[in-house]
């Protein structure tokens, strides 16, 4: 039950007295910035916000928040579309200040705090000659990409960011500090593969490292007259694609104003042999663009970054494909094209080989096949008065995509307004979810974070 409260600096004088980090009410300066997400379009204001700088702040916000019935959400990087990172008139715990990386030589690892983004990780890492799964950007805050599953351009080698996740440490709704490892509730770092934010609060990630400095990169950029053509040869190219070769492909427009069909293939082995495995993609059509190039892992993730500015108002639809056919080739291009803006995109995620070999029970995420997962975005400036044709665009597609494909979707891309799709999603892994969720949160405290979950 939610409590009435006056929203000003006594209501909140006694967690402000337990923190070292900062707590910000509506009325401080500071306040607007912090509440900002990565989508501009996201106005939820939350009653407080607080700023944690230690583990010991979490669990002081946690217990004191409980204490007097308020929702409670948590922001780590801010990048979820569907702004679950702030809660109305509720305590966002904001771990954005906490980002700090430490990296295991001996045992190949890092540990990230809760706050800590891909760049954060991997400019820390590749020092070391390492890297591992992360996001296409770099921005994108670690804890919630690998809860919700995390694909990437790594993603044929080393599977998702999920996969890699050894240990996390989590604080649960009561306000305990938890470890979740192989030998310590492991039953809580299964869910945390994948299964969503449901479970408490992560204030700390130990991942698993590979050796990588360099990669095989860069965009190939096809006119759109040749898209179908181009989408034909890539269906059947990704096929027996190698794990060292994940190719993430799509729809956007050049700043030029043309519409083009790119792909955007990452290769992760000898760039030698990369350069030979990659030849046939420039033999598809008539290329306009060929940027691919040898790139530092960390300098890859930073380019994708320009295209989706924090603050441009975002909608994300999302659906996963076997494969592409000819039906689901018209319709991303009849239903896609043109974009109701030059700042909208069709993405395919492109999931195989390390990712595909895992077994569907041994973490939540439950898609174990090989797919192409299309994140549809609808991106417009904050001026434009057409924000519903924008969403409309978006639905449309995938409303277009929906009947050939998996039944769910991915969590991480799923729209507040679609929880019928979350069982779908988990499948076979759903019940073993709802019993995780009844052990570490039987009251339903994280149910605004991503991949709601009812308790």
């Amino acid at each position: 039950m939610t409590t009435t409260f006056v929203q000003n600096h006594a209501f909140f004088k006694d967690l402000a007295a337990l923190l070292t980090g900062e707590l910000l009410l509506p009325d401080d300066a500071a306040y607007e910035q912090a509440r900002q997400l990565w989508n501009g379009k996201v106005k939820t204001q939350p009653a407080a916000i607080v700023r944690c700088l230690t583990v010991q702040d979490v669990i002081h916000t946690v217990r004191w928040t409980r204490a007097h019935g308020l929702p409670l959400s948590v922001r780590g990087g801010g990048d979820d579309c569907a702004g679950r990172a702030l809660s109305e008139h509720g305590v966002t715990i904001d771990l954005s200040q906490m980002r700090a990386v430490t990296i295991d030589l001996d045992a190949c690892t890092a540990h990230v705090q809760g706050g800590a983004t891909a760049s954060d990780l991997m400019e820390a890492a590749q020092k070391y000659g390492l890297a591992t799964a992360t996001g296409n950007c770099s921005t994108v805050g670690m804890a919630g990409l690998t809860l919700g599953g995390g694909y990437g351009p790594l993603i044929g080698a080393y599977g998702l960011a999920a996969d890699n996740l050894l240990s996390a440490q989590v604080v649960t709704a009561d306000g305990q500090l938890v470890t979740a490892n192989a030998e310590e509730h492991p039953d809580l770092l299964w869910g945390l593969r994948g299964g969503g934010g449901n479970f408490g609060i992560v204030v700390s990630l130990e991942y698993r490292l590979h050796p990588l400095t360099t990669v095989l990169s860069g965009m190939l950029l096809y006119p759109l007259d040749q898209a179908r053509a181009v989408l034909r040869h890539f269906n059947e190219f990704i096929a027996t694609a190698p794990d060292e070769l994940t190719i993430p492909s799509g729809f956007i427009q050049t700043p030029e104003g043309l519409t083009v069909f790119c792909l955007l293939p990452t290769y992760c082995g000898p760039l030698e042999a990369g350069e030979q495995v990659l030849a046939p993609l420039r033999t598809f059509g008539n290329l306009l663009v060929d940027q691919v190039q040898s790139v530092t892992y960390n300098d890859l993730i930073h380019q994708w970054d320009v295209n989706a500015p924090k603050g441009r108002h975002y909608y994300t639809q999302t659906q996963s494909l076997k494969g592409l056919q000819a039906e689901t080739i018209e319709a991303l291009i009849e239903q896609g094209l043109p974009f109701s803006s030059p700042f909208s995109f069709m993405t395919a995620h492109h999931f195989h080989g390390a990712a595909s070999r895992v077994g569907v029970s041994e973490t939540a995420f439950a898609l174990r096949q090989d797919h192409l997962m299309f994140e549809l975005v609808a991106a417009w400036e904050p001026q434009s008065p057409d924000e519903q044709k924008h969403i409309e665009w978006s639905q449309n597609i995938s409303q277009a995509l929906a009947p050939y494909a998996f039944k769910g979707g991915y969590i991480n891309l799923l729209d507040q307004e679609e929880q019928e799709r979350v069982p779908l999603a988990f499948g076979s892994n759903y019940q073993r979810l709802l019993d995780l969720k009844r052990t570490y949160d039987p009251d339903d405290v994280f149910h605004s974070t991503m991949g709601h979950l009812a308790a």
